[in-house]
This record gives structure tokens, C-alpha cells and sequence, in this order.
């Protein structure tokens, strides 16, 4: 009965996420918004069909369709805006019933080996200018030719071929569906790889191990300050998003769910968890580049057609340096239900620094919740900071065959600095009612450090179900804690530490965040390995 017993900690600290990131999208979904400037061209779509293949004819040969339009936009006074006024007719592809125009492509581009065209700057194409149609979803569906082996769209040709809009589209049978390949770039309110209603999944043709696509948006390395919001991705068998640049955003987003956000097709026999019975959500995200910012996203029912001994994907692979990963529902719908994911939760590959892995709630991970690693060849994971990361898990974390690394709430692989992987967290001196007290860990002086306070319950299962809050130690490591309600019996406290001085840790910088303590409890003496009562 573990839900029993942490069900009044964990339902607040859902209710106060959950009420912040709901908050959050509809407060401030247009923050990162560029500055709207009024289109020296518009260039109107009035056909559904895809007509020939030519790279060169434009609109000045009617009807206009999309690749017309775009090889028009290409050389016409910038900035430029497609917009649709297609017929609502079957033969331009309408569907009376979901009130939808679908674009069936019938070829690639030969000079961009894609769909159409590479945009080359300055160009929107927007798919909520179809009047009439549906308001609860895309208008407009591009489906890519043969068996999804063909690539959707590519953002610039160069890198300087800025400041392209992609909105309100949905994209069906494409390899990648749109490549980034300049910055200052935006695309939002997109599905890709769902079903014309959002309710299901539209597989490539070569079997659930080929999903919907490859790759939702993948971002190409070196460029800057593009903005991926408000779209849904479900069923990509490589990454959802494959972020590579620097100052990336990518919020607001739903991966593994239908188009509301949810998850219908999860199974809840635990015997089927997570096998090919499973929803097929997909995967997660890969993040490198620099500075990239991953926020309040949804991340639920992530699962990929692969087999043992292949791995699921993590939901958030994370690579170099400094990004920011906050507010992001994993395991969780929108709905706060708890669907879980297959893979690990946060995956920080070897050598990653500086990041920032802030207030997310990971929900049932079919391995890790957060997971640090490291390589002897490559240089030292440093300074990643973890706080208020709520973790939980019905079922021991386990350990992978051949792998010497069990999986864990805050993993810390074994091929980490040995001080790292030895330092012991802030220690629990006393708990008397509400009243924490404690010192720095045994062995492992911590002045002037973060201490992180969290509820578990008394399982064999290391969580953080939530967080009490943080406070700073003094000069000789000690600290204190008041907590809002005495812990039952069947409840206890972990600990993180962060050091806020360099060399705390040796050889580790100011920001380096330890795993989780062992369990502490009221009224009973540590014996390690077990507790036992006093």
C-alpha cells in the first residue's frame, strides 16, 4: 500500500507542480515570442494537391500549392508569409468530417533532398490562415511521400538563412520531419506523428520499430536561439527533438501522448509494462550544444519497439554544458496521471557540467530517475546541480544484465571521480517532532552547503516523493530543518548536498550536487544495512 502511504506528500507536491506548470503554459506560452513583423509578401495556397516535383515553377503557374508557394517565397521581398484558402472539397483533400486538408506530397525537392525547398530566411508558413476548419488541432497535414523515408522540411539552406515559422501543422510518413539548419528560428502548435483526429499514432510503414519518424525537429550544431513550443510528439523511434545547438528552447511540449496531452492506450498490467502490448510513445529528447533551456514539458508513455538486450531511450539525454532542464512532468500526463516512461528519466552523459536539473517530477522510470555518468577519456563530469526533483517508484530499481552500475533514483555511475561517488550527503542527527537537526555526512565536511530535505517512505525503494526544502549549513556543516507535520512511522528523510565552494568535493567545483542519503527515521537508530528500532 505505498500509494496509501505517501498519498497526502505526493498529492501536494503534484497539486503545487502541476498548478505551477499549468499556470505557467497558459501565463507564459508567448514569453519567449519574437517580435511580430508585418510580411512584405504573402503568398496564398489554394490547393490541396502537389502537382509535379519541379524545384523552379512558383505561383505565377496556378493552382498555388505549398511547394509552389515555397519556391515563390524564396525569392520574393522578405519577410515572407504562406498562408491557405484551399476548397473544401475531397479532390483538394479535405475531410468533411474532421474538418481537414490533407497535402499528400508526391516526391522530394532534388535541390534539398526533402519534401520542398529549404526556407531560406524570413519565410512563415502558417497553417491556422485556412479558414474555416477545425479549432482543436492543425488544419493542415503535410504527409510525406512513399514510406516516411523522405525528410519534411529544412530551415536554411546556410546557416544565415534565419528566422523561418513553422505553425500549425500537422506532419505525417516523413524521415525527419523538419531540420534546423539556421537560428532565431520558431516552430509551434505542430503535431507530428499522430493521427489526423490526435488520438493515435501514424507508423512510417515499416512496422512499429520504424514509429512515425526517425526524428521530430532535429536542430543542427552551432546555431542559436530557436524556439520549439506548444507541439506534440508521439511514436519517434529516434529522438523526438534532437537538440545540437546552443540556447535552444524547448517548452511547452507534449512527447509520448495523444494530442490532448494523455495517454489512452496504456496498458496497467504490470506484466505488460513497457513490452510491445505497451502504448508506443516513442522517445525522449537529446540535448547537447550549450545553454540550451528544456522546460515544462510533458513527458508520458515513452516506449520504443526495441528488444533485450537493447535499452529503452532515455526521456531526456542531456550532453555538454549548461542547460537548464526545469518544470518537466516525466511519467506524468497532463492531467497529473501516472503513466511512466521505459527508460530513464535524466541521462547526463560523460563529462556533462554546469547543468541545471530543477523541480521536475519523475513518475514510475523504467530505469533511473536522474542518472550522472563519466568516461576515464573524456573530461570530468562537474558542478551539475540537482534540486527539488521529485522521484518516485513502485518497484525496485533493479540493474541491467552485464552492467555493474544498479539503477537508482540518482544514479552515480561507477565510473565517477571516487570523491564524488564517496562523498557522503547531510547526515540526520535528530528528528524531534517537526524539528530536523543534522550535521555534514560522515566523513565528508560540507560547510556552507545546500542541504536538500525529501520524504520517502520506508520501503526498500530509494525515493524523493518530495521535498521539504533547502537550507545552508554553517561553518561547521550543521543544520536545521522545521517541517510542516510530524513523519509517521511509516515515513523517513533522505538527503542531498550541494557544495557551494570549490574542492568541497575534491577536485569538483561550487554547484555539485551528491546522491541520495540513506533513509532516516524518527525514533529509530541507522544500522547500516538495515534499521532497525531502538
Amino acid at each position: 500500500m505505498k500509494g496509501l502511504r505517501v498519498s497526502f506528500w505526493l498529492m501536494c507536491a503534484t497539486a503545487v507542480l502541476g498548478t505551477l506548470f499549468l499556470a505557467t503554459l497558459f501565463s507564459r506560452k508567448t514569453a519567449v515570442a519574437a517580435p511580430v513583423t508585418a510580411p512584405a509578401t504573402t503568398i496564398v495556397v489554394n490547393s490541396g494537391k502537389d502537382l509535379d516535383t519541379s524545384d523552379g515553377t512558383t505561383c505565377a503557374t496556378q493552382p498555388c500549392t505549398l511547394r509552389r508557394a515555397v519556391i515563390q517565397a524564396r525569392n520574393s521581398p522578405k519577410p515572407v508569409l504562406i498562408t491557405f484558402d484551399i476548397p473544401a472539397t475531397a479532390e483538394e483533400g479535405y475531410n468533411s468530417t474532421l474538418q481537414i486538408w490533407k497535402i499528400q506530397f508526391i516526391g522530394i525537392s532534388s535541390a534539398a533532398n526533402a519534401t520542398l525547398r529549404y526556407l531560406n530566411g524570413d519565410i512563415t508558413i502558417d497553417g491556422s490562415t485556412q479558414p474555416g476548419g477545425r479549432t482543436t488541432g492543425p488544419k493542415i497535414i503535410l504527409v510525406g511521400p512513399g514510406t516516411g523515408q523522405s525528410d519534411g522540411l529544412k530551415l536554411g539552406e546556410t546557416a544565415t538563412q534565419n528566422n523561418n515559422v513553422i505553425r500549425g501543422l500537422g506532419f505525417q510518413m516523413f524521415k525527419t520531419h523538419i531540420y534546423v539548419n539556421s537560428s532565431s528560428n520558431l516552430i509551434e502548435q505542430n503535431w507530428f506523428g499522430l493521427s489526423d483526429d490526435g488520438t493515435n499514432i501514424v507508423l512510417r510503414g515499416g512496422g512499429a520499430s520504424d514509429g512515425s519518424g526517425n526524428t521530430g525537429v532535429s536542430v543542427g550544431a552551432n546555431i542559436t536561439n530557436n524556439v520549439i513550443r506548444h507541439n506534440v510528439f508521439t511514436g519517434i523511434a529516434g529522438v523526438a527533438a534532437a537538440i545540437n545547438g546552443n540556447t535552444t528552447t524547448f517548452a511547452y511540449n507534449y512527447i509520448g501522448t495523444i494530442a490532448n496531452g494523455t495517454v489512452p492506450g496504456k496498458t496497467t498490467d504490470p506484466s505488460l509494462v513497457c513490452t510491445q502490448w505497451d502504448w508506443l510513445g516513442g522517445s525522449g529528447i537529446s540535448v547537447s550544444g550549450n545553454g540550451n533551456l528544456i522546460e515544462e514539458n510533458v513527458f508520458a508513455g515513452l516506449r520504443i519497439a526495441v528488444a533485450p538486450p537493447t535499452i529503452q531511450a532515455d526521456t531526456i539525454r542531456l550532453g555538454n554544458d549548461n542547460h537548464i532542464i526545469r518544470y518537466n512532468k516525466i511519467g506524468l500526463d497532463v492531467n497529473n496521471n501516472e503513466i511512466g516512461v521505459c527508460g530513464r528519466g535524466v541521462y547526463l552523459q560523460s563529462g556533462t557540467k554546469y547543468n541545471q536539473i530543477l523541480h521536475n517530477q519523475i513518475i514510475e522510470p523504467g530505469l533511473s530517475g536522474i542518472s550522472l555518468n563519466d568516461s576515464p577519456v573524456v573530461s570530468t563530469s562537474d558542478a551539475n546541480t540537482l534540486r527539488t526533483n521529485n522521484i518516485k517508484r513502485s518497484t525496485p530499481w533493479g540493474q541491467l544484465p552485464g552492467s555493474d552500475n544498479p539503477e537508482d533514483a540518482i544514479q552515480l555511475a561507477k565510473n565517477l571521480p571516487l570523491a564524488f561517488r564517496n562523498f557522503k550527503p547531510g547526515k540526520v542527527a535528530s528528528i524531534n517532532g517537526t524539528l530536523v537537526s543534522g550535521t555534514s555526512g560522515d566523513g565528508s565536511p560540507c560547510p556552507n552547503c545546500l542541504i536538500e530535505v525529501f520524504l520517502d517512505d520506508t520501503d526498500n525503494i530509494t525515493e524523493a516523493l518530495y521535498s521539504f526544502g533547502v537550507v545552508t549549513t554553517d561553518a561547521s556543516g550543521n543544520w536545521s530543518i522545521t517541517l510542516p507535520a510530524r513523519l509517521t512511522a511509516e515515513q523517513g528523510l533522505r538527503t542531498t548536498s550541494t557544495t557551494t565552494q570549490p574542492n568541497i568535493i575534491t577536485g569538483m567545483s561550487a554547484g555539485t550536487t551528491t546522491g541520495l542519503s540513506v533513509l532516516y527515521r524518527a525514533g529509530y537508530a541507522l544500522y547500516l544495512p538495515i534499521i532497525r528500532r531502538q
